[in-house]
Parts: structure tokens; C-alpha cells; sequence
């Protein structure tokens, strides 16, 4: 009976790695091939079948010829690093903004007598789930009448729709984690509210800021349909320019250079994935954290 439960738990054991492995080459494989196209393998002929070829009595091996030059003319060329210096630029703009107004949020939500202050946090990351298809239109209409449509500033604001809600929900969980009896033993000594936020409990989560930082980037780094309507030619951001073939508009017609484009794709993959895999541990704890404490 025993070798037998061992037996059907070896099996379960195998199935579910076999499992895993199939899910994670299924996710990666569009990844894969963006990457290896970019580098010259061109993976038409080796699916196909079609990669050995006699040519006159010549075996030609047809596909792959890899260089790096997709990736050199992508970093170097065209619009690539400008799309880059505009991302990082809304990016820095749009975090600044959130911090300054999520890490109070964060601390009132997390330490003071707030009323409801459960159902609020709550509330705010039940925001992250509405569409940006719900909003974007109306402030297109706006941006365009009042000059901000195609801005750093303006999509830089409209961003704030992605992250602030996150970044308040992840600083309020590192401000809970603070061990009570320290904000007890700050408040013994006579310091004022606001002298418990400046000096202990800002000093103790910057490196959660640091993390909800980096992980609000990965968000607007990714951002597409904000992206997308609200901005032109000056503001594009990585995203919109890989999608519309990194040319400087979309209702152009010019030549794909598919090579070059996969080569910017993967190269706009690279710094989302790094900077999630730098940080993945903090994450759930960032969401997490405090949730039990909650009152309303």
C-alpha cells in the first residue's frame, strides 16, 4: 500500500514538473523568438521543415546567420533611444508625483486613526482593476483642448491612473510592518506625529520606497493604451514605438525592418524583466502586509 502511495506520488511529482516546464516554455517562446530573430535567426525554415536545402547539389543550411547588428542599429539608429529617453522621462515624472502623495497616504492609512481607512485601502487597489478604455477617451478629450495631449507632463499625469493606487497600497504595507512598540516608544519620548513619520518611520521604509519605485517603473515601462492615444511624435513612449515599428508615425508607410524591430522589442523586454526578478521577493510582501491589522 505504502510503494503504491509512493509510486501515484512520484507520478504527481513528474506530471506537475512536466506541467510547470510546458507553462514556462509556452510563456517564454514568444520571448524566445523575438530574441533570436533579432539576432538573425530567422525561424521560418527550421519550423517549416524547410532549413536544409540542396541548391545544385549543394546541402544549404538556410535560417540562421547570427549577428548582433540588429541590436547595435536598434541601441545606435532610428528612433530606438529617443522611445527609451522619452519612457524613462514620463517614468520618473509619474513615480515623483505618486511618492510625494503615496508615501502620506501609505503612513496616515497604515498608522493613523483614520475612519474606514480599511474599506479606503481597499477601495484604492480595487481601482487597479478598472480599464484604462474607461478613462483614456475622456482625457484625450481634455488634453487636447488644454494643451497637454502629447506632453511628458501630461502622460506623465495620466500614468498616475496606473501606479498610485499601487504605490499607496505597497508603502502602506511597509509602514505596517514597522513594529508597533517602535512608533510607542518614539511617541514615550515626546515626539509629535510628524516627528515619528520624518524621523523613524520614513528612515525605515526607504527601501520599500525603492521597491514600489521600481515596480511603478515596470508599470509605466509596459503602459500601452494611455500611452497609445495621448501620445504623437514627441512623447512616444517604448512601447507604442515598438508596436508601430519604432517609425516616427504610424500613419506613414514606411519599410519594417522586422530584424531591427525584434531586436527593440527584446531590448524594451530586457529592463521590465530585470528589474521584476530584482525584486519579486518584495512584492508579495508589499501587497500583503497589513491586511490583517486593518480597521475601518
Amino acid at each position: 500500500m505504502q510503494e503504491s502511495r509512493r509510486r501515484f506520488s512520484s507520478i504527481g511529482s513528474i506530471l506537475t514538473y512536466v506541467a510547470l516546464i510546458a507553462a514556462a516554455f509556452y510563456s517564454f517562446w514568444p520571448i524566445m523568438i523575438m530574441g533570436l530573430e533579432g539576432y538573425g535567426a530567422d525561424l521560418a525554415p527550421l519550423l517549416s521543415g524547410q532549413a536544409v536545402r540542396e541548391i545544385g547539389g549543394v546541402v544549404v543550411v538556410g535560417g540562421f546567420h547570427p549577428t548582433p547588428i540588429h541590436y547595435i542599429d536598434a541601441l545606435t539608429l532610428g528612433s530606438f533611444p529617443r522611445l527609451l529617453g522619452n519612457t524613462a522621462t514620463i517614468a520618473a515624472i509619474s513615480i515623483a508625483v505618486a511618492l510625494v502623495s503615496g508615501v502620506t497616504a501609505g503612513y496616515a492609512l497604515a498608522r493613523l486613526p483614520v475612519r474606514g481607512k480599511g474599506a479606503m485601502s481597499y477601495m484604492l487597489l480595487a481601482l487597479r482593476a478598472v480599464s484604462p478604455f474607461a478613462v483614456v477617451v475622456p482625457l484625450y478629450i481634455i488634453y487636447t483642448r488644454n494643451g497637454l495631449w502629447d506632453t511628458y507632463v501630461g502622460v506623465a499625469l495620466a500614468e498616475e491612473l496606473v501606479i498610485l493606487s499601487i504605490v499607496v497600497w505597497m508603502l502602506r504595507g511597509f509602514f505596517t510592518d514597522i513594529p508597533k512598540d517602535i512608533y510607542d516608544a518614539a511617541a514615550a519620548f515626546g515626539a509629535s506625529e510628524w516627528q515619528i513619520f520624518r524621523r523613524v518611520a520614513l528612515r525605515m521604509v526607504i527601501p520599500g520606497i525603492v521597491v514600489t519605485a521600481l515596480f511603478a517603473f515596470v508599470l509605466i515601462w509596459n503602459e500601452f493604451v494611455i500611452s497609445y492615444i495621448l501620445t504623437g511624435p514627441v512623447a512616444k513612449t517604448v512601447a507604442v514605438g515598438v508596436w508601430s515599428g519604432m517609425g516616427e508615425q504610424t500613419s506613414t508607410h514606411f519599410s519594417v525592418n522586422w530584424d531591427d524591430l525584434n531586436a527593440g522589442g527584446f531590448l524594451a523586454w530586457l529592463p521590465a524583466i530585470v528589474v521584476v526578478l530584482s525584486i519579486r521577493k518584495y512584492l508579495a510582501k508589499g501587497y500583503s502586509l497589513g491586511t490583517a491589522s486593518s480597521k475601518s
